[in-house]
């Protein structure tokens, strides 16, 4: 009963051992520089061994079956990447002083995924330019992957697996089946947004992965003309001098950038006339100027807009309106120009 115990235990031992054998058994191994790499990228393709003298052996490269390189210690090459889905086949051919023969194997494939991102704090509307993101804003990102299996049609975005990470952690529920976009919060600590997303197929056999680096800035504002028959000018910011052509302008502020809920709003406007505070208009976006009488002169005008539910999301802006009596038709007439 003792020798069929030893010899069980013996036999598992060596079945364990077996498993836990290395691919290469030769200890020679093929690989890349690059994890991912991207059409018409230089990669660099070695050798590397702990069973055999690879400085002392003859090394043949082929690449798609042509002779790209031999030599004594030739241990590595450079080879160019080439488009989406077309496959690389490359070989090395090994032959140590002794006589012995190994031989190793790459199938290298580019591919290539672009990361879209778009910011989620307020603009106006019909605004065409692209808001840069701003503190503690929330940002939508979005991978748009090219991969592809047999070089003429990209594999469907929808059915590749993604994996999202931020300052090089995982993002909660960032990673799975058809994970192609995530949407981010980030924090009251102003820094850097530091994203990365690796893309590949289901089965393994393609890859690829790129990363951004976001600098989130300070929001601004833009003040417009309100007109009472064509609405807010969005076509013309006022700022600098700003001519006060009838008796009353009412001045519409439009912050950029802001976490605004148009139907409440959580910021707080903080309007000046001639350095003097207007604390009644604290929760006004607009403000309405008008002359007196037949008074000529100028006003400085400055808002400086607070978030109260984002501490880092403030801006300050100001112009000067200038106002003269009207003119009379005799005046007017004779060309006098106030």
């Amino acid at each position: 009963m003792l020798k069929i115990s030893v010899f069980t235990l013996l036999c598992l031992f060596a079945i364990q051992a077996d498993a836990q054998i290395p691919a290469s058994v030769d200890g020679t191994t093929i690989d890349t520089n690059v994890d991912s790499p991207r059409p018409g990228q230089s990669v660099e393709v070695f050798v590397e061994s702990f069973g055999l003298d690879l400085n002392a052996s003859s090394i043949v490269w082929l690449v798609d079956g042509k002779n790209t390189g031999q030599g004594i210690g030739l241990k590595k090459i450079l080879v160019t990447m080439p488009e989406i889905g077309v496959a690389l086949n490359i070989k090395a051919i090994i032959k140590t002083p002794q006589g012995k023969e190994v031989q190793k194997s790459l199938v290298l494939k580019s591919g290539s995924v672009d990361i879209i991102w778009e910011p989620k704090g307020y603009v106006p509307p019909f605004f065409k330019g692209k808001l840069p993101l701003v503190y503690q804003n929330s940002v939508h990102v979005a991978a748009i992957p090219h991969l592809s299996k047999d070089g003429s049609a990209e594999i469907d975005p929808k059915t590749l697996v993604y994996q999202w990470k931020l300052d090089g952690k995982y993002v909660p529920d960032g990673q799975g089946y058809g994970k192609q976009s995530i949407d981010i919060q980030l924090d009251s600590i102003p820094k850097p947004l530091e994203l990365e997303v690796e893309v590949y197929t289901r089965e393994q056999s393609q890859n690829t992965s790129a990363s951004i680096s976001i600098e989130p800035v300070e929001p601004f504002l833009f003040f417009y003309e309100d007109n009472p028959l064509y609405g807010i000018l969005f076509n013309k910011i006022l700022t600098g001098r700003v001519s006060l052509k009838n008796e009353e302008m009412r001045v519409r502020a439009v912050p950029f950038g802001f976490n605004m809920d148009l139907k409440n709003d959580s910021n707080n406007y903080a309007w000046s006339i001639n350095n003097v505070d207007q604390p009644n208009l604290l929760k006004n976006q607009s403000i309405t100027i008008r002359t007196k009488g037949e008074a000529e002169g100028s006003s400085n005008i400055s808002l400086d807009i607070r978030n109260q539910g984002a501490i880092l999301q403030g801006a300050r802006g100001q112009f000067t309106v200038y106002f003269s009596k009207k003119l009379s038709e005799e005046e007017e007439s004779s060309g006098t120009i106030f």
